[in-house]
């Protein structure tokens, strides 16, 4: 079986270098890894109640594939294996992991990231990370969270530490939180205050305020990577049903409207339109 895995994973992994090394022509390549994505939801398998025409163009103009495997059914797991080629279960992963654990790939390890570092793209991963950060578990969320995205081969990092639901509610640039104020760091065992929502998990609760409950801080961050105008959020206080009040500064002609959300992505090839995707893997032109 091993010896099958690691045949595999060749198989897998050299076309990728294969074209990396295809001077002077070299690909662009966007990775999408989505969550609970079932086989018939998007329109070139079967679904019509949602539209996803640009999925479909992917698929018309590209390869379509009817026969696909996943290493695993639960969200880290199945990032360890995408970004390693690795089994989860020889690395003893089952389950998601949460704020508490440290990072679950060694920075030895190659990864598709930095395979293709290696051949000269510049690598990105935007969105939900959910595979721990740094050396130790319980890491300090004050401090620069490292080992990370960066030290497994991608160049920039931007999205959520672990599920949108789980503490600390933060935006995670590179090695360190967005938002984040000194005088209310996050540390363990305390509690933001945040709109409760019946499905948030609050085990290991987490403080943090400033960075972890601001709505603005949130969108702020949102903003700055759409390019969008500033805009101006007030939560609502907690406890409360209410929801929060937003406004916003008049949007010029050129400004998008579309603003990601913490599973939603942007990657910036050349130009500054972004597309969407979960990690994102640019050609370095030189």
């Amino acid at each position: 079986m091993k010896h099958t895995l690691v045949a595999l994973v060749s198989l897998l992994l050299t076309p990728l270098a294969w074209l990396a090394a295809a001077e002077p022509s070299k690909p662009n390549i966007v990775l999408i890894l989505a969550d609970d994505l079932g086989y018939g939801d998007v329109g070139c398998y079967g679904a019509t109640k949602a539209k996803t025409p640009n999925i479909d163009r992917l698929a018309n103009e590209g390869r379509r594939f009817t026969d696909a495997h996943s290493a695993s059914a639960v969200c880290t797991p199945s990032r360890y294996a995408l970004l390693t080629g690795e089994y989860p279960f020889r690395k003893n992963l089952w389950r998601p992991v949460m704020n508490a654990s440290a990072l679950v790939i060694a920075p030895s390890r190659t990864t598709v990231a930095s395979l293709l570092k290696r051949q000269g793209y510049a690598t990105a991963c935007f969105g939900k990370w959910h595979l721990g950060f740094g050396s130790q578990p319980k890491p300090d969320w004050n401090a620069d969270l490292k080992p990370g995205p960066l030290e497994l081969g991608f160049d920039h990092y931007f999205g959520i530490p672990v599920v949108s639901s789980h503490p600390p509610f933060v935006w995670v640039e590179n090695h360190r939180v967005v938002g984040l104020d000194a005088a209310d760091p996050l540390l363990y065992g305390g509690k933001a205050v945040t709109q409760e929502f019946p499905e948030k998990m609050l085990m290991p609760a987490m403080s943090g305020t400033k960075a972890a409950g601001s709505t603005s801080a949130r969108r702020a961050a949102a903003d700055s990577l759409a390019g969008n105008p500033a805009t101006t959020v007030s939560a609502a206080p907690p406890h409360s049903n209410s929801p929060a009040k937003k406004t916003a500064t008049s949007p010029t002609a050129n400004s998008n409207p579309t603003r990601p959300t913490p599973n939603s992505t942007t990657s910036k090839p050349s130009a500054p339109s972004r597309a969407t995707s979960s990690a994102s893997i640019q050609n370095r032109r030189r």
